[in-house]
């Protein structure tokens, strides 16, 4: 049934395709190659384009995975051989040049043999007529993880107090996985999915596996969430939920006993996160952590006599300084646990994507 939608999809998208030759579409092949360009010709069974990037090229359709119409003016990157950078509105093309209409220069035609590299810009990162490069990091907030997945072959490197190191890699363009160390305390485990299901909507998912190497510390946890993200790549706001099990210490009436053990949580832990772009290489952010916890009641003696189950929050709020590929992340933690005051503690993590 959903081979028979996406022909009678595409067979409509290229009918209204046909009207207009110099439709502007995305497409992505079998073998996870991506094109995008304007349609010059097209048949039953194939269709030529004028890709930006490597002109004329003839696709067989049956090759096709997705065709995405692209709505609204293209923008375009141009690097000279001579390493000059030109970028602007896409007036016109064939198969040897493009006119751009540019912001400073006005409209200018540049011939392809004289192009190093040629990048299709979504229009969202043209404001005022200055190129805004995407957000290097929209797959992760301080620490905790948006839905919005990294692309096959995307890899970062993430270090905070230059005591926590991590990395993730994107196997898929909907899964990744990675991991890190918190020296010399304990290790930790992150694999994700991601999928964008519609215009500024993802869903997710993941693990969050954590031990200590040192036993006497008895810490643990392992959870499994779900996330879903709204916006752009550039602001959007992200809930995850997720249910497992910590180790955690727990009181023994009849012995008289406390000890750390693994338990299932009672209830389940919640992330709600956002970031928003302000500048060219600034983003504000925030990362809000609600925590289940078990709050011991004790007598007049100092003994246990009950529990009962809460939350703790850890609330954080600070800035991204952005590079293309890397970042400094500046903020404020704000642990509350039950019954006592919030306090603030500094945080900075570098980040570099490779």
């Amino acid at each position: 049934m959903k081979n028979i939608l996406f022909i009678l999809c595409m067979i409509i998208s290229l009918a209204s395709l046909g009207q207009n030759n110099l439709s502007t579409v995305s497409i992505q092949l079998k073998d996870q190659t991506k094109l995008m360009g304007t349609i010059q010709f097209q048949n039953e069974s194939e269709i030529k384009l004028n890709d930006f990037s490597i002109g004329i090229v003839t696709i067989k359709k049956d090759q096709i995975i997705t065709m995405i119409l692209q709505d609204g003016p293209i923008f375009l990157q141009i690097i000279l051989g001579d390493g000059k950078i030109v970028i602007g509105k896409l007036v016109q093309q064939d198969s040897q040049s493009f006119v751009i209409e540019t912001k400073n220069l006005g409209t200018i035609s540049i011939f392809r043999a004289n192009a190093k590299s040629i990048t299709f810009i979504g229009s969202e990162q043209i404001k005022n007529g200055q190129f805004f490069f995407p957000n290097p990091h929209p797959t992760r907030y301080f620490f905790g993880p948006s839905a919005i997945p990294l692309k096959k072959g995307e890899k970062y490197f993430q270090n905070a107090y230059l005591l926590s190191n991590s990395i993730q890699i994107g196997l898929t363009d909907q899964f990744s996985i990675g991991g890190g160390v918190v020296i010399p305390f304990l290790f930790y485990l992150t694999p994700k999915i991601g999928k964008k299901i519609a215009e500024n909507i993802h869903i997710g998912g993941g693990l969050l596996i954590a031990s200590s190497f040192i036993s006497d510390l008895n810490v643990g946890l392992a959870v499994g969430y779900g996330s879903i993200t709204l916006g752009t790549q550039e602001d959007n706001v992200t809930l995850n939920a997720g249910w497992g099990a910590s180790k955690e210490n727990n009181y023994d009436a009849s012995t008289g006993i406390s000890r750390n053990t693994w338990g299932a949580a009672s209830r389940p832990m919640f992330t709600l996160s956002g970031m928003t772009r302000i500048s060219k290489k600034c983003m504000l952010l925030t990362e809000n952590w609600f925590v289940s916890a078990k709050q011991y009641q004790y007598d007049v003696n100092g003994k246990i006599n009950g529990a009962q189950n809460t939350y703790n929050m850890i609330f954080s709020g600070g800035i991204r300084i952005m590079g293309e590929k890397n970042s400094f992340d500046i903020g404020i933690l704000s642990p509350i646990v039950t019954g006592n005051t919030g306090f603030g503690i500094p945080y900075v993590d570098y980040v570099i994507k490779f």
